[in-house]
């Protein structure tokens, strides 16, 4: 079927096959230069709603456009850990953190960075702001940093040429300002040319836990968790309870998880607030260096915690949220950073940061 034909299938409230929406997909991917046709399959996507068959097509479209990364991987069990965001609740950078906690290099986390969506600063802005510019980075330095440390922060967005129409989509829709939310507001944080076994997904919106899932088993992961707060923060939280959903060991996982049961406790919302950007930067860096031991490192140990059970090296979710916390409290966390940084970024920029946000 044709790209046109395709499309008004989707209008017309119809659902679309796995080969179908790839062939859609990619047909917008290598032609659609100006992002109308874009834009017509967004709102149809929307109105329609995505199946799990259709995202699955659209992962394959991607796909085949950026082939698999030349990265050495062998022996390793990658994970990729991230969240949807979206969710419009302030928050500090858990998930950037959470990589640099769980990450190992038999366990390398590649964690997509990107500016801003949700809260006071997104993953590459705090990266930028600590010496690390993720839109420079390049496969040697990724494949430098997971083997010294086991942790690369990354976007298929920013490393793949190929997907430049898609890039040129998202900036007119922000240039124009027109507001619709698109099936690349999902996709651009869980699509990755990586072979990933584990996955750790924050999700705002509970409805696409089911989907996901299916998703995800379809991807050929072994272990994978969607969470979300009960206070809409797209990570689990100490705010309340979090819902947990996925797949563990071959066992189905659907609970409320109370930070209780992880061994902390719950804390007011606003606990956990960033103040502002420079304030994200200086949150960021003190739980880095194991300086915070309040209720925004427990947090981050939370999702730590999630991160190393999901990937088999907790047997319990106390157990990980222990790990996290001493490898936070260790020097361990803060040291991978430095690495990170004299691999593949400035150390003067981190030097200068920590004296800023370390010392006030």
């Amino acid at each position: 079927m044709t790209l046109e034909i395709l499309i008004r299938k989707m209008m017309a409230r119809q659902d679309l096959t796995r080969p179908e929406s790839a062939d859609l997909l990619e047909s917008l991917l290598r032609t659609d230069t100006e992002g109308w046709k874009f834009l017509a399959f967004s709102v149809a996507a929307q109105t329609k709603g995505e199946t799990a068959e259709e995202l699955l097509g659209m992962f394959d479209a991607l796909r085949r456009l950026t082939g698999d990364y030349p990265l050495d991987l062998a022996g390793r069990r990658p994970m990729e850990v991230a969240s949807s965001g979206g969710s419009g609740v302030r928050k500090i950078n858990v998930s950037t953190l959470t990589a640099l906690i769980a990450g190992e290099p038999e366990v390398p986390i590649f964690k997509q960075s990107f500016w801003k969506l949700t809260g006071i600063a997104g993953s590459a802005d705090v990266l930028q702001s600590v010496g690390l510019f993720v839109p420079g980075v390049t496969f040697a330095q990724i494949q430098r940093a997971i083997d010294a440390v086991g942790v690369a922060f990354y976007s298929p967005i920013f490393i793949s040429p190929e997907l430049g129409n898609l890039v040129n989509f998202g900036r007119v829709l922000g240039e124009k300002q027109i507001g619709v939310n698109t099936p690349f507001n999902l996709m651009a944080p869980i699509y990755t040319p990586i072979p990933i076994i584990y996955r750790l997904f924050g999700v705002n919106n509970a409805a696409q836990f089911a989907t996901l899932t299916t998703l995800f088993r379809g991807l050929g992961y072994r272990n994978a968790l969607l969470v979300q707060g009960s206070d809409r923060l797209d990570e689990a939280t100490l705010a309340g309870p979090s819902h947990l959903h996925g797949f563990r060991g071959g066992e189905d996982l659907d609970f409320q998880l109370t930070p209780e049961a992880a061994g902390l406790r719950t804390v007011p919302a606003e606990a956990l607030d960033p103040m502002d950007v420079r304030g994200s930067t200086r949150d960021f860096l003190r739980i880095a260096h194991g300086l915070e031991t309040g209720p925004k490192r427990d947090l981050v140990a939370l999702n730590g915690g999630l991160a190393l059970w999901i990937s088999e090296r907790a047997t319990t979710i106390e157990e990980g949220v222990r790990m996290a916390i001493q490898r936070l409290e260790s020097g361990e966390v803060r040291d991978k950073l430095r690495t990170l940084v004299e691999l593949t970024g400035d150390p003067e920029v981190l030097r200068r940061a920590e004296e800023e946000c370390l010392n006030s």
